[in-house]
């Protein structure tokens, strides 16, 4: 009985020295990207995503894309994060935009998608146009999340979302400045690509895990401390 009580000390002594000395590791949100386009066509045709920014490259750029129907000048990604105090944001661009899908001709000036994650606050995103059209019909410059148009307006052939916001099962929000997809058959169109969030945030002041001569210090501490007590109980009922 006596022996038991000490060893439970003693681990117990161990236990707390040896937490103290072990690192405190954070998971980060590692799924914050960008990526300029993701093109699929009739007949097989596709690209991307591309050119995609990610935290192992966080700014990619591509002079312009030629694909089937599809053209456009000057695209950019990059992303961000900061996990000190607790933000990240993707961005992409795409200029020049020229492009048909079954026949129907749309095109842009620039298209640019936005997120920004801050740790304890809802992800937010936005979509911002520049000259766009869409069978010679103008689109607004700040499209409401979510906006869908249909085009011909009388016998739709392909559905266009702008500012198109998907709130993904991991937390994060993907933000889509322009997506033109067909209606039946093969075609999807995505320009400006955003991922971003929940953001996250470090632990203050990690210690670094006990290891060789600091744990064998760390063993032979939660033992003296055990003899000690020992000691004393001994000489309490000595």
């Amino acid at each position: 009985m006596f022996l038991g009580r000490t060893f439970a000390v003693s681990l117990a002594a161990m236990t707390t020295l040896l937490m103290g000395m072990v690192s405190t590791s954070h998971a980060r949100s590692d799924g914050v990207n960008a990526y300029g386009a993701s093109i699929s066509l009739p007949l097989g045709i596709g690209f991307g995503p591309a050119p995609v920014a990610d935290l192992g490259n966080p700014t990619a750029t591509l002079a312009s894309i030629t694909v089937g129907t599809v053209s456009t000048g000057a695209v950019s990604a990059e992303v961000e994060q900061n996990t000190t105090v607790g933000t990240e944001a993707a961005r992409a661009s795409v200029d020049g935009l020229s492009a048909t899908l079954l026949g129907i001709g749309f095109s842009a000036g620039t298209i640019q998608s936005e997120c920004t994650a801050t740790t304890g606050l809802p992800t937010t995103g936005s979509t911002l146009l520049a000259n766009a059209q869409v069978l010679g019909t103008t689109l607004t410059n700040n499209p409401a999340p979510n906006t869908t148009l249909l085009f011909p307006p009388l016998l739709p052939l392909i559905e266009v979302r702008l500012n198109e916001q998907i709130s993904n099962p991991d937390g994060s929000l993907t933000v889509h400045g322009m997506r033109v997809r067909a209606l039946a058959g093969v075609g999807d169109v995505i320009l400006s690509s955003s991922t971003c969030g929940p953001a996250t945030l470090d632990p203050p002041n990690p210690v670094p895990l006990a290891s060789g001569a600091g744990l064998y210090l760390a063993l032979g501490l939660a033992a003296a401390g055990g003899g000690t007590l020992l000691m004393r109980r001994r000489r309490q009922f000595g």
